[in-house]
């Protein structure tokens, strides 16, 4: 039986980590977690898909696990993502 993911806060995110559309279907891994420093609040993360590395708005992560990151984007939106900051 495997074990429950394990929710993390954003600063113990990897690079690597699958990311995946509401519905589960993973589009990409985390290349790189970006934090807006001076008043040190999470801003996203840059995902390697196969079109290219995205940028992913900390609004549209829903979930981060130890496993994966759940964002609250459906397949079709990962379409629209922006190029990586």
């Amino acid at each position: 039986m495997d074990a429950d993911p394990v929710p993390i806060a954003y600063t113990a995110l990897q690079p690597g980590t699958p990311v995946q559309t509401s519905d589960g279907r993973e589009f990409g891994t985390v290349v790189a977690v970006l934090v807006d420093a001076p008043v040190d609040v999470f801003d996203g993360i840059n995902v390697r898909t196969a079109d290219g590395t995205r940028f992913v708005d900390a609004d549209q992560i829903g979930r981060i696990f130890t496993t994966h990151v759940c964002t609250t984007l459906s397949w079709a939106e990962t379409a629209d993502l922006r190029g990586a900051r």
